[in-house]
């Protein structure tokens, strides 16, 4: 970079970073290969997967978003109280955790009122107005009336994306179609994984989103097409392809806003010599916990998304 670069303050995106860029598939591909492995073991061996992707997605989000521990422990708290409900339901059936949604949804909204009460006790008197008005110290942690909105909104989409990841349990638990319910899980497990990883892959290679996101797609229909050709167990193969696709759908779109929201996230951060640094954006080096974190996101957020959709098509397949 030349001399007038540098005192233009110019933008100096730097070169893609190998190892941050290959986190989410690898990471995708290492959680689904748990739950899958669980889910073919047993319903509770699934219940533990799940409940440990819920602690990680809860430590994950709040950290990403910058919530505070209350934030993550009502998060996590929930999302285990979910898989409870469900555990100790008659048929686990996946509407038995709404309860549970409904009073982590109160919980969060009590909560973040308590922290607009502190935000307005500490707040400073208003200055008479013949005298000037005095500093404001960069107060010792305490958060805005902008930060306790923020809360407010990681608080209640992480309880929902907790409670979104029972539904593979639900599936798994109390499933009474035709179709063997530890084969459908996997198969839709199956789809997200490979959407996942072949669209990052893609990605990486040089294959803009709207194209990799697609042929990951095919590619999971395929699996799971293929997984259920394979006869486990008596599952079809339009049983495991119609799973499979479910999960690719979700979560190759979930992913595809992921990416996006990666590459147009940027903090100018502006150093000596005027060079402004993009931090979090695709082609720069990031925090050894930034890229732990991203992948962890990467690969749960749409493990989650899906699972409804695959929970709806696997209660639904015919014989």
């Amino acid at each position: 970079m030349s001399a007038g670069d540098l005192g233009s303050g110019v933008v100096t995106p730097a070169r893609p970073n190998g190892a941050g860029s290959l986190a989410v598939p690898g990471a995708v591909v290492f959680v689904a290969g748990l739950a899958i492995t669980a889910a073919a073991l047993a319903t509770w061996a699934l219940a533990v997967v799940v409940a440990v992707l819920q602690l990680a997605l809860a430590w994950a989000w709040s950290r990403t978003l910058r919530a505070s521990p209350g934030t993550t422990v009502l998060i996590a708290g929930w999302a285990l109280l979910g898989d409870l409900s469900l555990s100790l339901t008659h048929g686990h059936p996946y509407h038995a955790i709404v309860g549970v949604g409904g009073t982590g949804v109160a919980a969060v909204i009590l909560y973040q009122l308590g922290l607009r009460r502190a935000v307005t006790l500490r707040a400073p008197s208003a200055p008479a107005p013949s005298a000037p008005a005095p500093p404001v110290p960069a107060a010792a942690g305490v958060p805005s009336s902008a930060r306790v909105s923020a809360e407010l909104v990681t608080g209640l989409s992480g309880i929902v994306l907790g409670l979104l990841l029972t539904g593979y349990l639900a599936l798994r638990a109390g499933h009474s179609g035709d179709q063997p319910a530890d084969m459908v899980v996997i198969a839709g497990l199956l789809g997200v994984a490979v959407v996942v990883a072949v669209g990052r892959l893609g990605g990486w290679a040089g294959l803009p989103p709207p194209v990799a996101g697609p042929i990951g797609a095919l590619v999971a229909g395929a699996a799971g097409a293929g997984f259920g050709a394979l006869n486990p167990s008596g599952l079809s193969t339009v049983a495991g392809l119609a799973a499979a696709a479910a999960g690719a759908v979700t979560a190759g779109l979930v992913d595809l806003v992921l990416i996006r929201s990666r590459d147009g996230r940027s903090v100018g951060a502006v150093h000596p010599g005027g060079v402004i640094q993009v931090e979090g954006a695709a082609g720069t080096s990031r925090p050894s916990g930034t890229v732990v974190t991203g992948a962890l996101l990467g690969a749960v957020v749409p493990l989650a998304c899906a699972a409804p959709l695959v929970y709806l098509v696997g209660r639904h397949l015919p014989g």
